[in-house]
């Protein structure tokens, strides 16, 4: 059983790796996390002399931060990740010094391409070419075809956190016709129409939501790039991706999301992360 250690000690662990990196980097997420994020770090800073060989998980986005501004030892250069999260619809990102909000709902939002998820199937599936395998997954026209009733659902989900202050984000499951593999679109209609109630109940009228609606509508259009960026790569479009792997290929890997994510660095498009990239630079 791994011991479970406090924010202060974890965030005061750095002192012991300083010597294996040239710049203390701390995220959300938890332990079983971090080789991931040394996997993708160490990709996307390849070509500098930048070196990565630990990071530290704090936990929740609002603890990250927290510690970001708590922060006020200046001896070492260091970064604060967290994910834009549900506010990327709505709200300005938080303006901290050393904090980097990310471009998207969260880290692994970025792991979504089809040269990456092709790559893992393949990899995974060991019966055919990589050729036939991006064949059959089609995966430029599955995220378009999957874009427009997650994106409606994700709206209803940040104008819930707008002006309610909360939200309960489900996992693809709850959404997924289980026998076709399939998202099932009344599913999400009717949660839509579930938090529509919701809100009208608290006193929020139909013409506030149609323009709440139409605000996000504005900033963020239905297409993939939406998609990718306010759409949840955890919650969401991994678990997607495993079904639909498991539709086309009949791969039913049983792998958790951390390797799925782990795996699909290897073949991810970086240059998506490319601000991160300048900001680990820029903090040195």
């Amino acid at each position: 059983m791994m011991l479970e250690y406090s924010i202060e000690v974890r965030q005061a662990a750095t002192v012991f790796t300083e010597y294996r990196n040239t710049i203390d980097i701390y995220t959300e997420d938890c332990e079983k996390d971090k080789e991931f994020y040394v996997k993708l770090l160490k990709k996307l800073l390849s070509d500098t002399d930048i070196i990565i060989n630990d990071i530290h998980p704090l936990g929740c986005r609002r603890t990250v931060i927290q510690c970001c501004q708590d922060d006020t030892d200046n001896r070492r250069k260091k970064i604060y990740i967290v994910d834009g999260d549900i506010y990327l619809q709505y709200k300005e990102k938080e303006c901290i010094p050393n904090l980097f909000v990310l471009d998207a709902y969260c880290i692994e939002n970025f792991m979504i391409c089809e040269e990456a998820i092709c790559y893992v199937a393949y990899m995974l599936h060991a019966r055919d070419s990589y050729e036939n395998v991006k064949l059959s997954l089609q995966i430029p026209a599955i995220l378009a075809e999957i874009s427009e009733p997650l994106i409606n659902l994700l709206f209803y989900y940040s104008i819930q956190m707008e002006c309610l202050g909360q939200f309960c984000i489900m996992n693809i499951d709850a959404y997924m016709d289980k026998s076709s593999k399939q998202i099932d679109v009344a599913k999400i209609n009717q949660k839509i129409s579930d938090i529509k109630s919701a809100l009208i109940s608290e006193g929020i009228s139909e013409i506030k939501l149609e323009e709440l609606l139409n605000q996000r509508k504005s900033k963020f259009p239905y297409n993939v790039e939406t998609l990718l960026t306010i759409v949840s790569g955890k919650n969401f479009l991994i678990p997607f991706m495993k079904y639909h792997i498991d539709k086309r290929l009949n791969c039913n890997v049983r792998l958790p999301n951390e390797a799925w994510k782990f795996n699909l660095v290897e073949k991810c498009d970086i240059n998506r992360l490319c601000s991160l990239k300048q900001a680990v630079i820029q903090a040195i």
